[in-house]
């Protein structure tokens, strides 16, 4: 019944992994169809602190002002194709990531679901994950904000205030720790398991 049971959660785990893949798969090629369809508009936010007038703004109450260390949303009608090709470097690279780690997990949970998942290959798939989590994760980050504030740049009078978002870094490095972690306890688990035997 156990063994039933957690089998069960497995592949439902599996069946969630696989359509994570396929809808970052298409939102991805969604996105790059949509760029460079003709007079579609791209937006890109920019930092409160480089638009001017925004602490005379009509139709808030008195005493209430625009955050200076947040962003505004603005949408650009007509992009050049370096603003396009800009926005695409901010999102597809995230939305490929997170498919391939969705991949990477399905075929990970396929195996277990096939055979024993307490097991040495499980453990370098779970660490192989966590790295990829974390370096990929980082790599996206640098990119998506690097891209913002170069797209950002590109609609204001003067030089833009890079503003990196730290959540977004922290949010792929605690995934990858959470991969990492049940990668170890898996590997506990396998030498539990051959002490065991080579007691028995």
């Amino acid at each position: 019944m156990e063994d039933r049971r957690f089998d069960k959660w497995l592949h439902r785990l599996r069946v969630t992994a696989t359509i994570v893949y396929i809808v970052a798969l298409c939102l991805a090629v969604a996105v790059l169809v949509i760029a460079f369809i003709p007079h579609s508009p791209v937006t890109t936010a920019l930092p409160a602190t480089d638009v001017p007038g925004l602490d005379h703004l009509n139709g808030l109450a008195a005493g209430v002002t625009v955050d200076p260390a947040g962003t505004i949303a603005v949408k650009i009608a007509e992009p050049s194709v370096a603003q396009r090709l800009l926005y695409l470097v901010v999102v597809l690279p995230g939305l490929a990531l997170v498919a391939l780690i969705a991949w990477r997990m399905a075929k990970l949970l396929r195996v277990a679901l096939a055979s024993d998942p307490f097991t040495a290959q499980t453990v370098r798939a779970l660490t192989a994950l966590a790295k990829i989590t974390a370096i990929g994760g980082i790599a996206v980050w640098a990119m998506s904000n690097l891209a913002t504030w170069v797209l950002s740049a590109t609609v204001l009078d003067a030089a833009s205030t890079p503003q990196p978002h730290e959540a977004a870094a922290l949010a792929w490095l605690a995934v990858a720790l959470i991969f990492a972690a049940f990668g170890q306890l898996i590997a506990r688990g396998v030498a539990m398991r051959a002490e065991l035997d080579t007691v028995i």
